[in-house]
């Protein structure tokens, strides 16, 4: 009943209710830029830019579905090469919707590969011979051994990256995932909108005792200084659990049912060839939807945690805020780079995060850095509840008194 109680004075406040109608109607927003945010050239050169433009475009690219072996990856070179020398100049849009569309992706990955630690290297494709095309897994394997001693300044760390490589198999299966890969950039943005949302709204289930001069009254009532207390926290945590998995379902649920799912469960080296997460599209979706969610628990937290202390909503809003949305900038201008890859903005960044080799080590143990923000976090989210707890229920003993 206590529980039922705090959110109907959450969700009955205006101002509330207005930003959480603001955040339905961005989810929608955001879907529909999703699913126009893709085009798709026919074989007449025409550009569609409309809502099935997803859809036409993995059915032209499902020609090339399966494992990417050392032959099929040599006949996309050999074609691209051959239309390069036909158009030195400019390729038509007649001759990209009919060849090159269908395998871009493939070939992106190609010039990924031999980009090696630099990253995509367009056009690199052009100086590699057949043969060498067929041996693509080989090269990408050459170019593993020196991020390999470029990364692994220890022996363990070497050993751990060696196993982390050798954990993706090749070749490479193949899926267009052109859905997924959109989703990953628009999951992340309305991430971090429900993040500071959520922020907002629990900032207020502690304060608002103090700011309505009700403090007195409530910490005068049987329980007011236990179960009402741990009410209040329960609250906050449905709070942002309801609120992150019913954007992120709304978000996710109009985009992927204009789009489709394919390519679920295509490798993510797909993508970003020396990527150390052995996932695959799909999964690293999933992946970027649970981080948000331990963002969305912290984010909560914390601003119970400040609000109990300083009994002020207005403070405790900016903490979430500063966590989420300053520090990735503070971390751009300030050289401590270790310390800014774990701190806790990183869990709405695991689409940069995944691409980037981040290993660290602590005696013997090699961790990577996504796995270790999202065990942390969570065990930081966990250890402030008591905090909360003890922090406003001393204070109610003290009012008490």
């Amino acid at each position: 009943m206590m529980v039922k109680y705090e959110l109907k004075r959450i969700f009955t406040k205006r101002m509330n209710r207005l930003l959480l109608a603001v955040a339905v109607i961005i989810s929608v927003v955001m879907s529909v830029f999703a699913v126009t945010s893709e085009w798709y050239v026919d074989s007449e050169g025409i550009n569609h830019e409309t809502p099935d433009a997803i859809r036409r475009l993995t059915q032209d690219k499902n020609q090339w579905k399966g494992e990417l072996t050392g032959d099929v990856i040599a006949q996309i070179v050999a074609d691209r090469q051959e239309i390069a020398r036909d158009y030195p100049d400019d390729v038509p849009d007649t001759v990209y919707g009919e060849r090159i569309q269908a395998y871009s992706d493939i070939t992106q990955m190609v010039d990924t590969i031999l980009g090696g630690d630099e990253g995509y290297s367009p056009g690199a494709l052009q100086g590699i011979t057949t043969d060498q095309a067929k041996d693509i897994y080989s090269i990408r394997e050459q170019y593993i051994e020196q991020l390999i001693q470029k990364y692994g300044d220890t022996p363990e760390k070497q050993e751990f990256l060696r196993t982390q490589y050798e954990k993706t198999d090749t070749p490479f299966y193949y899926e267009p995932a052109d859905s997924w890969d959109n989703m990953r950039l628009y999951a992340t943005t309305y991430g971090i909108i429900l993040v500071v949302l959520i922020g907002f709204l629990a900032a207020g289930i502690f304060a608002d005792e103090f700011s309505l001069k009700a403090d007195a009254v409530f910490f005068s009532c049987r329980y007011s200084r236990t179960k009402a207390v741990r009410s209040k926290i329960l609250t906050g945590l449905l709070m942002a659990t309801v609120i992150y998995w019913v954007g992120m379902a709304l978000l996710s649920g109009i985009s992927f049912a204009v789009m489709g799912v394919s390519g679920f469960n295509t490798t993510y080296q797909v993508d970003s060839p020396y990527c150390i997460y052995n996932v695959t599209f799909g999964q690293l979706y999933l992946i970027i939807l649970v981080c948000g969610y331990i963002a969305s628990l912290l984010s909560a937290s914390v601003a119970m945690l400040v609000s109990a202390k300083t009994h002020s909503a207005n403070i405790a809003v900016c903490i979430p805020f500063i966590l989420f949305c300053v520090l990735p900038f503070i971390g751009r201008a300030l050289p401590f780079g270790t310390f800014f890859q774990l701190t806790p903005d990183q869990l709405l960044n695991i689409l940069n995060c995944a691409r980037r080799t981040y290993i660290y080590q602590i005696g013997s143990l090699v961790f990577r850095q996504i796995p270790f923000v999202m065990l942390f976090y969570t065990l930081v989210a966990a250890v402030f509840l008591p905090v909360i707890y003890q922090c406003y229920r001393r204070y109610g003993m003290k009012r008490s008194a």
